[in-house]
């Protein structure tokens, strides 16, 4: 396996983890959450937390790298794809801000709620937008980033 290739792979992996964890937590979990599971997606949206950013971090690193391989910027520029890449980072960087709104003090906030005996309904409500933000801009991040391939 080359290097190139297996630097792709590990950014859709690292895709997949990240957006696919989101996923489950915003489809599955928080809807369990709502009808009484809420110490249980607190304390797995808490656990998986070291996973998310692992793969965050992963993504960011191999697109960065994959970046460079697209050739001379004065190609990437005339091919058009100049313009989608920078679309796609400038989404990358808002689903990363969003991710840690959600991850650094709404899940910590759920977190108090739960153990201060408050209503968890605000920052359940919260994480849920949060995660639905994310996975909408996720949706086109990877359009984005098909259609920088094809370019």
């Amino acid at each position: 396996m080359s290097g190139p290739l297996l630097v792709l792979w590990l950014h859709l992996l690292g895709v997949v983890v990240w957006v696919g964890g989101l996923a489950y937590q915003a489809h599955v979990l928080g809807p369990a959450a709502r009808r009484g599971g809420v110490a249980a997606f607190a304390d797995a949206a808490r656990r998986a937390r070291p996973v998310a950013w692992a793969a965050v971090a992963v993504v960011v690193l191999s697109g960065l790298y994959n970046v460079t391989r697209l050739g001379p910027l004065e190609r990437v520029l005339a091919s058009g794809a100049g313009l989608l890449l920078a679309g796609k980072v400038v989404l990358v960087l808002a689903m990363v801000a969003l991710a840690a709104q959600r991850d650094f003090a709404q899940v910590p906030r759920l977190g108090r709620a739960l153990a201060a005996g408050e209503a968890p309904g605000p920052a359940l409500a919260a994480i849920a937008w949060l995660d639905r933000l994310v996975l909408l801009l996720a949706l086109i991040v990877v359009y984005l980033g098909l259609a920088v391939s094809r370019a």
